[in-house]
C-alpha cells in the first residue's frame, strides 16, 4: 500500500520544485503530491488520505484538515528557536536536502538515512587551554539544546572523562570505536550500537584508560572524527575536549565553530596568550576564525577579575579590543540561557545566511 505525502504551499513554483527534488533525488517512502490551492486540496482529500502532510504554517487555517489527514508538518517561514514549535516544524528555506533529513526523522524512518546520501554532520568543538573554566558543562548544554532541533551526538575526548561515578566502566564506550577504528572496520552500524541516547542528544560514553586517547596522533584523531562525522547518521557532533594543546592542532580546521571557555584571571590571560600565538604559528587564519571565545555565567570566582566594562564590549558582548565573547556584559542568568544566545548568533544565524541564498533561488 502507497504511502502518501501531500505537500501544500500556496506558492505552487515552491510546492513543485520542492516535490520535484524529493521525488529525483531521495529515497523518501512516498508518493508526492504538490498542490497550492484550498478547492484542490478538498477534492484530493476526497479521493485520498495522506501519511504525511508537509504544509506552509501560514497556510493552515484555510485548509478544513481532519483526522484523517496524518502526521502533519508546518512548513515556516522564519528559523526557530521556540521549544514549543521544533518537534513539527520545518524550516521551510533551508536545503531540500535537509527538509527530507527532517521528514525522515520527524517521521521515524531513520533507518532510510543510513544509506550513501547520508549527509556528513557538522562538528562542533568546545576546548580551552584553561583547566576550570566550565567547558565541559557549555558542551553538555550545546547537546541538549542543539539536540532538539537536530540529531546530535555528543563526544568527550577527555582522557579522564570516564572516572565519573555516573558513566560504568563495565559497559561499551570510545575504546571500542577507537579498537575498531584501528582495525579499519568502524561503521554505522558498530556506531549506532555504541551510542546511549540521553534527554535530546545520543551520546558514546568516554573511554575507560587515558591510554586508549593518548595512543592517537593528533592526525589519527583528525580521522576519527572524521569517519564518525560521516557513519554516524546525525547532523551534528559535538566534541568536548581536555585542555591539551597538540592533541587537537589536526583536528580545529575540521570542525564549523569552537567555543572556547575563558577566565579573566592575570595567570588564565598568560595562558590564553600563550596558546592565540600558539594558533598563529601552527594553522590558518580561516582556522582562527572560527574560535568563539566565552565567559561562562559559572561561580562568581570564575568571573570576578575581569576589568572591563560594558563601553567596551559591543551589542554581542564581545570585547572592542580583544574579541572576546564576556557573559557578564550578556543579559542572562544561567549556562543555559548563555548557550542559547551562543547557538543563536554562532550557528543558527550563519545558517539563515545561507539559507536564505537557497531561498532567493527557489523564489
Amino acid at each position: 500500500m502507497e504511502k502518501i505525502l501531500t505537500i501544500y504551499d500556496e506558492d505552487s513554483l515552491y510546492a513543485k520544485r520542492l516535490s520535484l527534488y524529493l521525488r529525483q533525488n531521495t529515497k523518501l517512502p512516498f508518493q508526492i503530491y504538490p498542490i497550492s490551492d484550498p478547492e484542490s486540496f478538498a477534492q484530493f482529500s476526497k479521493k485520498k488520505e495522506s501519511d504525511l502532510l508537509l504544509i506552509s504554517e501560514k497556510n493552515v487555517k484555510k485548509l478544513p484538515l481532519s483526522s484523517k489527514s496524518g502526521r502533519v508538518l508546518y512548513l515556516s517561514d522564519e528559523s526557530l528557536l521556540s521549544e514549543k514549535k521544533k518537534e513539527n516544524h520545518i524550516y521551510k528555506y533551508q536545503s531540500a536536502d535537509q527538509i527530507m533529513r527532517e521528514i525522515l526523522l520527524q517521521y521515524g524512518e531513520i533507518e532510510l538515512l543510513e544509506d550513501g546520501r547520508q549527509q556528513k554532520a557538522d562538528i562542533f568543538m568546545v576546548y580551552s587551554p584553561l583547566g576550570r573554566s566550565g567547558k565541559t558543562s557549555l558542551s553538555f548544554e550545546i547537546a541538549k539544546l542543539l539536540g532538539k532541533n537536530r540529531k546530535t551526538l555528543y563526544l568527550s575526548l577527555s582522557e579522564s572523562a570516564g572516572a565519573k561515578k555516573h558513566l560504568p566502566i563495565e559497559r561499551e564506550c570510545l575504546t571500542e570505536v577507537l579498537y575498531h577504528f584501528k582495525e579499519k572496520n568502524l561503521n554505522p552500524m558498530i556506531l549506532r550500537a555504541l551510542s546511549y541516547e540521553r534527554e535530546s542528544y545520543s551520546t558514546i560514553l568516554p573511554v575507560r584508560s587515558p591510554e586508549d586517547i593518548n595512543s592517537l596522533s593528533s592526525r589519527e584523531l583528525s580521522l576519527l572524527l572524521d569517519k564518525i562525522a560521516e557513519d554516524a547518521g546525525v547532523s551534528a557532533l559535538i566534541i568536548d575536549t581536555d585542555s591539551s594543546m597538540s592533541r587537537y592542532l589536526d583536528c580545529f580546521h575540521q570542525a564549523k565553530k569552537i567555543f572556547m571557555p575563558v577566565l579573566s584571571d592575570k595567570v588564565s590571560k598568560d595562558k590564553l596568550a600563550f596558546f592565540e600565538d600558539y594558533l598563529k604559528k601552527n594553522i590558518s587564519p580561516e582556522t582562527q576564525e572560527k574560535f568563539v571565545q566565552c565567559s561562562l555565567p559559572l561561580e562568581e570566582e570564575n568571573t570576578s577579575n575581569g576589568t572591563e566594562s560594558a563601553a567596551d564590549t559591543d551589542y554581542l558582548g564581545k570585547s572592542k579590543s580583544t574579541g572576546r565573547t564576556s557573559a557578564r556584559d550578556y543579559p542572562y542568568a544561567s549556562l543555559k540561557e548563555y548557550a542559547e544566545s551562543l547557538l543563536l548568533h554562532y550557528i543558527y544565524e550563519e545558517e539563515d545566511k545561507e539559507r536564505e541564498q537557497y531561498r532567493k533561488m527557489v523564489l
